[in-house]
């Protein structure tokens, strides 16, 4: 009975902001190894470059000896491709390689979802204990802290969206 009750019951915010924090997470991983994919598979594919222009090279200068001059100006051709197909695979994923990485991600989002799930219940309990009459049994100075720590998350609140406005405007 008691597994059935807590599978029909509503996942905490806590799990919820974890879960959300976790998904930008790997969105952010997924990137960061796609782009090293890439750069990887263009140094590698401009290494490979390299070792067959080397093996062409040797080829023709084995040839162009044996010859004394004659086809191993294709081979030279030939060469020079890979050598400049190579170099250009190389330089690519070098470049590649060094873009910083993004920024993992921040939680302000999640940060954002925190306070309001702390406030809500709080400021909730505030105004149903004053409606009902419930609060006449606590003494005022509990009452008094109580209201100036709404005042306060409700501050809080505000000016943590002024500043995520005004570090938006400035980027």
């Amino acid at each position: 009975m008691d597994l059935v009750m807590r599978v029909n019951t509503r996942p905490s915010s806590l799990s919820l902001i974890f879960r959300s924090y976790l998904a930008d997470l790997r969105q952010w991983m997924t990137r960061l190894v796609t782009g090293y994919a890439f750069a990887c598979s263009f140094m590698l594919a401009g290494a490979v470059s390299l070792l067959i222009a080397i093996g062409i090279g040797v080829g023709a200068a084995f040839h162009a000896l044996e010859v004394h001059y004659g086809i191993w100006i294709a081979y030279a051709a030939i060469g020079g491709a890979f050598v400049l197909l190579g170099i250009l695979g190389l330089v690519m994923g070098r470049v590649l390689l060094a873009r910083p990485a993004p920024a993992a991600p921040r939680p302000g989002r999640q940060a954002d979802m925190l306070k309001r799930a702390i406030a809500v219940p709080v400021v909730a309990r505030l105004i149903a204990s004053n409606r009902t009459g419930a609060g006449g049994s606590v003494d005022p100075t509990t009452r008094a802290l109580a209201a100036g720590a709404a005042i306060m998350l409700v501050g809080w609140l505000a000016a943590s969206r002024a500043r995520r406005q005004r570090d938006a405007i400035q980027d």
